[in-house]
């Protein structure tokens, strides 16, 4: 303790950046919509979902942004939808944890509808079924899928059967881990047929991508320049395409480019930040 408030005073105190600064900072904090034709395909397809009140699985490679893309069309639908009630909340976006059993479960979809989470797994199922149908829930996103243990498919397939619901199920995860999972039960097997998987993307579609990220979501006062010579050649390698990888480290650098004073991402910043990431 006293080690630590001599090296407090030793540094002084931490020099917070000016309002303009903390202000781009939030901003790269949130999570922006990519217009992407993978993504706008991706986005189409779960239209389809909804409108039919159908089932499927989003898969692909971990980080190729799964989550972004769900995320971004619960928050399109939802805003196309806005103006319908204060309480309809067509599309729940959930991402369940590890090993994750039926209150857990059903304890994501009531935070998700700001509902009481208490109670047995009983009242908390009632609960659930009773929010779904207030709130006119259209489609669940359940992202992680693959994280739901065997029992607690029963309660999927509960939701999507129950008749005065109607509801579009979406399950998101990995490929080859959601798909296993999936396959051991003969009865979510038949109902989860259809699949969209979001690919890597190839060259073209990767630089134009950081083009986008720099233009619509970095959009600093210099530019950057990410998409070319050396530093289209260190993103490639670091991100290996993948959109999640990716945004995490422009993120990163930008934000500590800022931090610096710089008006663009400083090359050395954005090494620093790749070197720094484990994959």
């Amino acid at each position: 303790m006293t080690n630590a408030m001599s090296l407090a005073k030793q540094f002084g105190l931490i020099e917070e950046p000016s309002p303009e600064i903390q202000a781009e900072i939030e901003r790269l904090s949130r999570e922006p919509y990519l217009e992407l034709d993978q993504v706008k395909l991706c986005h189409a397809w779960m239209y389809e979902l909804v409108i039919s009140r159908m089932t499927g699985l989003l898969t692909g490679n971990s980080r190729c942004g799964k989550t972004v893309a769900s995320k971004a069309f619960a928050h399109r639908y939802n805003k196309l939808r806005e103006g319908r009630g204060q309480r309809i909340k067509p599309v729940v976006y959930i991402q369940i944890p590890k090993n994750c059993g039926s209150r857990d479960f059903f304890i994501k979809i009531l935070k998700s509808l700001n509902k009481p989470s208490n109670g047995t797994i009983s009242d908390l199922r009632e609960r659930v079924l009773d929010s779904l149908e207030i709130h006119k829930v259209e489609m669940l996103i359940v992202d992680e899928a693959n994280h739901f243990k065997y029992e607690t498919f029963s309660e999927v397939r509960h939701i999507y059967g129950e008749d005065n619901l109607r509801i579009s199920v979406l399950l998101v995860g990995t490929t080859s881990r959601l798909l296993s999972v999936v396959k051991r039960d003969e009865q979510v097997l038949h109902r989860f047929l259809e699949q969209f998987e979001l690919d890597r993307l190839d060259d073209v579609q990767f630089k134009q991508m950081i083009q986008i990220w720099e233009q619509n979501v970095l959009r600093l006062p210099e530019e950057s320049k990410l998409a070319d010579g050396d530093n289209l050649k260190i993103l490639k390698q670091a991100t290996k395409k993948l959109i999640a990888r990716l945004d995490m480290i422009l993120r990163k650098a930008a934000i500590r480019s800022l931090l610096r004073g710089h008006k663009k991402v400083d090359k050395d910043v954005l090494k620093e930040i790749i070197n720094a990431t484990k994959f």
